[in-house]
């Protein structure tokens, strides 16, 4: 008698590695297995860091990255996508010709770009890389108040603000935008701009929990877990946000720094 036998969406994370688990690649795929899809990686660089901070950073060469890459759309085609931080101009360029070629679709695109602080985590002329070579080829970005500031070159101190600048970010870019507040901006709200001009809010409430390694990394690849099983768009972030919240509700304390989360809290 033939065994049963089962399949998941598979979900490709394109992403750097994080020493210490909370953040990244590692981020990536716990969140996506908790959402129910098969993940897979494409590591674009080694980091050493910890919740205090970042030791050394080794990225990948293009020709092993553009090989991960090829490898997973030969056997497993994802359903989905998922772009962490990239921070080179060579690394870039190989992601968004393999992507191309393989014609992927329901890329999320996480624009690490810009601290909390307000400094730039990458250079000019990766930014520029970015918005020119894979901002078209997203699905979504999800940027947060800096970094939609410095891509929309607009202040942003209310909620007003910040749908004129996601409007702005898909008119100039060609793809949706989820601006996420934060950042004492609007709370934990975020807004949604739609190419065809539909704009949806998602309301959040802020959890009083200082350890918020990998928020980004959790947020966007829950998105695309949820895009890979057919769910629409404002459905994907609002299931994410769902999400996240309940990973920060978990409490979890670990490190000296700003700690990971418990991407498994639902089965706690």
């Amino acid at each position: 008698m033939a065994q049963h036998t089962t399949t998941l969406p598979p979900v490709l994370a394109i992403s750097g590695s994080d020493s210490s688990g909370g953040a990244g690649m590692q981020a990536d795929l716990k969140t996506m297995l908790a959402n129910g899809v098969f993940g897979m990686s494409a590591i674009t660089a080694l980091t050493a860091q910890n919740t205090t901070g970042v030791r050394s950073i080794q990225d990948t060469e293009p020709k092993i990255l553009a090989d991960q890459i090829d490898a997973v759309f030969e056997d497993i085609p994802p359903l989905a996508v998922k772009i962490g931080m990239v921070s080179a101009t060579d690394i870039i360029d190989v992601i968004a010709d393999r992507l191309t070629f393989h014609r992927a679709r329901n890329v999320v695109l996480d624009p690490v770009m810009v601290a909390t602080s307000g400094a730039k985590l990458i250079s000019d002329d990766a930014i520029a890389a970015l918005t020119s070579k894979l901002f078209p080829l997203a699905t979504v970005i999800t940027p947060n108040i800096p970094e939609t500031q410095v891509l929309s070159d607009m202040e942003i101190t209310d909620a007003v603000s910040m749908e004129r600048a996601a409007k702005t970010l898909t008119e100039r870019y060609g793809c949706a935008a989820l601006v996420k507040g934060g950042h004492h901006t609007n709370d934990a709200n975020d807004v949604l701009a739609e190419s065809n001009g539909t704009i949806t809010w998602f309301e959040g409430r802020r959890v009083d929990n200082p350890n918020t390694h990998g928020t980004g990394c959790t947020l966007s690849s829950a998105i695309a877990a949820n895009l890979a099983k057919g769910e629409t768009l404002p459905e994907a972030i609002r299931h994410a946000k769902e999400y996240l919240t309940g990973a920060l509700n978990a409490m979890l304390d670990l490190g000296q720094g700003s700690g990971p989360m418990d991407h498994a809290w639902a089965w706690r």
